[in-house]
């Protein structure tokens, strides 16, 4: 979508922008449901390894909770939005739920988790958690700004939830009340798993900042780690983007097996409690059936003898039952004897004292529940509770004596034996299992995951390394290079396809070389033919001796020379530099050539010639080219020399015969092809005979040594005058030699040109 170019405009497109739907908003879909899932699965874990529902405190005394369900739903709702966060909060209840019924963690969650402070509560949770983070990272806050607006939001939605749990899990505790209420009483009856409960509940200020806390917590760690992500995305290897997504799916995998494995110990555990527990009761009735066996026939045999009632009741006082349960404590759990109708006869705990009806114990709807119990396959859940029943209210103190316990009951003869013990004495063997199958477990993904990273390293990473090395080396231009990667068939085919592409390519630019090679060819014939090329060039004109060379850096070069005559008495000639190389530069070179030559041909004065030359130059300049031009006219008849420098290097002259070197160095123009403008001065000079002229381009006084040393102008100097004596000819081939013999070894850099005239005056002898 095009946005214009107002700030207001812009500010109006980017309000619509979809912030409910949370950071990864614009990730794939086939992405975002990948990561729901996930969450789903940590969420359903913790929840069955007792983590999503934490009690803070011991015993059944909780000053608060950590709802550990939390996290993820908050991990959700900021990186998948409102919706999203609503779906994982109902799926976390309706976990939550099944749990609290099939495994609870302690008597909250067994007597107060309902569907509306489970269900309703996380999809809540989600809910306002998705649309304050959308809200609060609306317009892309950063730093402490960022880390303050998650803040506020997760304390925000803290508050609320627990004002709605806190209502929830009265009306739970007023409907358990409402339902154990019995009509016949005098009194209102609150049974002891309510007021336990109702103490459970702990700080609700506390709650509020745990929540609030962990909520928190969850949301800086996923916005880091989705911050970190998005900057090395690009930059990321294949070794950690597989090992970061490897390590997640086994962590899932781990999740899901401590969750498999702390559901089947703990069935476990109960099946074992539910045997033994039948075992001891069983033996316990073989116990009281001869006891009874016993008292029949002591009462019997009292009603055949003359003891009196009164005799015979205190001798069968003297028969209780407590020697049935001599070596039975509280480390064995809780045992209860009941008559038929369901008063206590005996009990090893004080709680639990003979005489009180089992309906007051264990707020059994009617006494006829005792069969119902008896018939159960499985163990009751119940309020296990060791405080005295004598006392007289219910203080604090039965906050920290009750919590969640399991009870079996048998019936004989009308008659019904019980025993009840405390979870933690069910589910004792349950931690340290669960420690030693977490390591087993948390060591085979560790192996896995460094087994997997070791063959990921061989089988893939390693050969793509390999393969990218081999083709930074054929970019580089080694088309020797060869792949060989042959251990797998992907591989195989890869380098394959990639030798044969690299084959291909050496051929084609063998091709492609050799036809270069042919046009530079002709290209270097072109120049070389449109420079001349005879010496001496006017053997009939004895008054003057001239000579020149160009040596191109590449096959044709940007320098050239050029002379001609002009009239019967008068010498045309010149040198020049293209600032371009190879074809470019030959190209701009016989384009200045031709137009300098026109002009001076025609006896126009050098300066003017000069000038008209450079506006046509101008005029055609697309590629911004340039070239110095040092051009003079010589009057072989009176000796008079004309030039113009355009910006070349000054040229050296000679006095006589065996004379002194000099440089011209004259004030100088502008080079050709900047500016159509420019102006040009001539200068004069009369030559006496033996006077000797020497024109170079700068791939002489700037020609280097293996060192990178120049050549350089003293060392020109220093030539000249120690070959003073040289023509032309000479002159031009000994300092081409000394250059060269200068660079031994070195890449020429630069064209390399030389013109050298003589004026003889008069004819040489």
């Amino acid at each position: 979508m095009a946005t214009t170019g107002t700030p207001k405009a812009a500010e109006q497109q980017y309000r619509k922008a979809p912030w409910w739907r949370g950071l990864l908003q614009d990730e794939p879909t086939r992405r975002r449901a990948q990561l729901f899932v996930s969450l789903s699965i940590l969420s359903a874990s913790m929840t069955f390894t007792q983590l999503g529902f934490i009690g803070l405190g011991s015993n059944g005394r909780y000053i608060g909770y950590l709802l550990g369900l939390l996290a993820p739903i908050a991990a959700t709702s900021l990186l998948l939005g409102a919706r999203a966060g609503a779906l994982q909060g109902l799926l976390s209840g309706a976990v939550q739920l099944i749990h609290a019924r099939l495994q609870p963690l302690d008597l909250f969650e067994a007597y107060f988790v309902s569907f509306a402070n489970s269900v309703v509560l996380y999809v809540l949770a989600g809910f306002l958690l998705g649309l304050l983070f959308g809200l609060a990272l609306r317009h892309k806050p950063t730093g402490a700004l960022r880390a303050v607006y998650l803040a506020l939001s997760c304390f925000a939605t803290s508050l609320l939830i627990n004002l709605f749990f806190t209502m929830s899990a009265a009306a739970k505790m007023i409907y358990n009340i409402a339902q154990t209420l019995d009509p016949t009483a005098s009194e209102l009856y609150i049974p002891n798993e309510c007021v336990s409960l109702a103490g459970a509940l702990g700080s609700v200020e506390l709650q509020v900042l745990f929540d609030a806390l962990l909520l928190l917590a969850a949301a800086l760690l996923t916005d880091y780690i989705v911050s970190y992500w998005h900057e090395i995305t690009e930059c990321i290897s294949v070794r950690t983007a597989f090992g970061s997504r490897l390590l997640a799916a086994l962590v899932l995998v781990f999740c899901v097996v401590q969750a498999v494995s702390f559901v089947l110990i703990t069935r476990t555990e109960k099946r074992e409690t539910f045997n033994r527990m039948g075992d001891e009761l069983s033996y316990l009735h073989k116990q009281i059936d001869k006891k009874q066996e016993h008292q029949a026939k002591l009462s019997d045999f009292l009603e055949e003898g003359s003891v009196s009632d009164d005799m015979r009741a205190k001798i069968l006082d003297t028969e209780s039952y407590k020697d049935v349960f001599e070596g039975y404590d509280l480390s064995d759990g809780t045992i209860v004897l009941t008559s038929s109708d369901g008063v206590v006869l005996y009990s090893d705990n004080d709680a639990y004292p003979a005489g009180i009806n089992v309906k007051d114990l264990y707020n059994l709807r009617s006494t006829e529940h005792l069969d119902e119990l008896s018939r159960e396959s499985g163990l009751t859940r119940m309020v296990y509770d060791i405080r005295p029943y004598n006392e007289e209210s219910l203080n604090s103190e039965f906050l920290s004596t009750a919590q969640l316990g399991y009870m079996r009951v048998l019936e004989d003869n009308g008659d019904y034996i019980m025993m009840a013990k405390p979870s933690t004495m069910v589910f004792a063997n349950r931690r340290s299992i669960m420690v030693w199958t977490s390591l087993l477990a948390f060591a085979l993904v560790a192996t896995v995951y460094v087994l997997a990273s070791q063959l990921l390293g061989q089988e893939v990473v390693g050969p793509i390394v390999r393969t990218n090395t081999s083709l930074a080396k054929i970019t580089a231009g080694d088309l020797n290079e060869v792949i060989r990667e042959t251990g797998n068939v992907e591989f195989t085919s890869l380098s394959s396809y990639i030798n044969s592409t690299v084959a291909s390519l050496k051929d084609a630019i063998a091709a492609e070389s050799a036809r270069i090679a042919r046009d530079l060819a002709t290209a270097k014939a072109i120049q070389s033919s449109a420079l001349p090329r005879v010496f001496p060039p006017f053997p009939d004109i004895e008054e003057f001796d001239i000579f020149a060379s160009m040596d191109p850096a590449k096959e044709v070069g940007g320098d050239f020379f050029d002379f001609f005559l002009i009239d019967d008495h008068t010498l045309g000639f010149l040198i020049a530099d293209v600032s371009g190389k190879g074809i470019p530069g030959a190209l701009f070179m016989m384009a200045a050539k031709a137009e300098i030559e026109n002009h001076l041909s025609t006896g126009k004065d050098p300066a003017n010639a000069i000038a008209l030359a450079n506006r046509y130059l101008c005029a055609n300049n697309d590629a911004g080219m340039f070239v110095t031009v040092w051009a003079a006219t010589l009057d072989w008849e009176t000796g008079l020399l004309t030039y113009v420098n355009a910006g070349h290097n000054f040229p050296l002259l000679r006095h006589g015969v065996c004379g002194q070197w000099e440089w011209l160095q004259k004030k100088c123009g502008l080079f050709l092809g900047t500016f159509d403008t420019a102006t040009y001065r001539q200068e004069e000079l009369l030559l006496t005979a033996g006077d000797e002229l020497m024109l170079y381009t700068d791939g002489v006084n700037e020609a280097f040594d293996i060192n990178e040393n120049e050549y350089g102008n003293d060392r020109l100097e220093a030539f000249l005058a120690a070959h003073n004596n040289l023509h032309p000819r000479e002159l031009v081939h000994s300092l081409r030699a000394d250059v060269a013999h200068w660079a031994e070894g070195a890449e020429q850099s630069d064209d390399v040109t030389i013109l050298a005239l003589e004026y003889l005056g008069q004819a040489r002898d």
